[in-house]
């Protein structure tokens, strides 16, 4: 851990996206104390060690579910042998990070909720729920990757359901977090709105690190720190969400795509897209529009 005080983190959530998925696989989590406006469901595919929630350790292993409230402090630790260069150990996880407010805006909307709610009011104090109690959401987990827009919002509906009614679970602290909006978030902020308004046209680290006065180094430092992100992998997932949206429309080829979003480039546009999507642009085009439910990239 590299700092004392919590780190105020802001989660790569695009503007469309209510429900942010994304896949780990990594040589270990993010390891500095933070929190964030979002809550945040994670499921251990692989790797075992300490979750931190507040001031309070509780261990974790590979199926187990960890629920995170709205700005709680956390961190989850790994054994010292994790952290070496030359050490073979992953860790996976798939975690979803969704904002409490907006989900709590709808239950109020749905009556038949108010058990979904009153457990993500626990949220706060971190809950832990074990493998053996969490194998059937992992594989729904596993599926929401795969999903967007309204299947995907369907189906993490149908998870916190089956959590706030089924589930035994544990709370890993007893007190209640306090931590106060900072500075940082409300810079971050102004980053992301500026990139997705201005997307389609050349960007440079300078005009970015400008809008919040630090330098191109300092920028990447903050930026690289407070999202588990390079500014240039934001970037481009912001290009490549745009080109998903525009091929899934039908209305526009793969060449009017790559212009529209930022490239001047082909073989760029072709390399990132398959990086994300696991697809060729016109792959993705003829699956999507096959089976508009389904995706590759979350």
């Amino acid at each position: 851990m590299r700092e004392m005080d919590p780190i105020c983190f802001k989660v790569p959530r695009l503007r469309e996206e209510t429900v942010r998925v994304e896949s780990w696989d990594l040589p270990f989590f993010y390891d500095s104390v933070h929190y964030h406006e979002e809550c945040q469901l994670t499921y251990i595919l692989e790797g075992h060690g300490l979750v931190m929630v507040v001031d309070r350790l509780e261990e974790f292993q590979e199926g187990d579910l960890l629920l995170i409230g709205k700005n709680t402090p956390h961190v989850l630790l790994h054994d010292k042998k994790q952290y070496d260069a030359n050490s073979s150990h992953r860790v996976r996880a798939i975690s979803v990070f969704f904002s409490k407010d907006t989900f709590d805006h709808a239950f109020n909307q749905f009556p038949e909720t108010i058990q979904i709610e009153e457990f993500l009011d626990q949220a706060q104090y971190g809950i832990r729920i074990k493998n053996n109690q969490a194998k059937n959401i992992g594989d729904d987990m596993k599926q929401l990757v795969k999903l967007r827009q309204v299947p995907r919002i369907i189906l993490f509906m149908k998870i916190l359901d089956q959590i706030s009614r089924k589930l035994d679970f544990d709370f890993i602290c007893s007190s209640i977090p306090h931590v106060s909006d900072r500075e940082d978030n409300h810079k971050l902020e102004k980053i992301f709105d500026y990139i997705t308004k201005n997307y389609e046209k050349r960007i440079t680290l300078q005009e970015v690190a400008g809008l919040i006065n630090l330098t191109p180094t300092a920028f990447c430092r903050f930026f690289k720190l407070r999202t588990n992100k390079t500014f240039s992998q934001f970037l481009i997932e912001v290009r490549i969400n745009q080109a998903c949206k525009m091929l899934s429309n039908g209305n526009f080829n793969v060449t009017e795509t790559f212009f529209s979003c930022g490239y001047n480039n082909s073989s760029n546009f072709h390399r990132h897209f398959r990086q994300h999507t696991g697809l060729t642009p016109s792959e993705y085009k003829d699956q999507v529009l096959k089976k508009p439910q389904v995706a590759q990239f979350a």
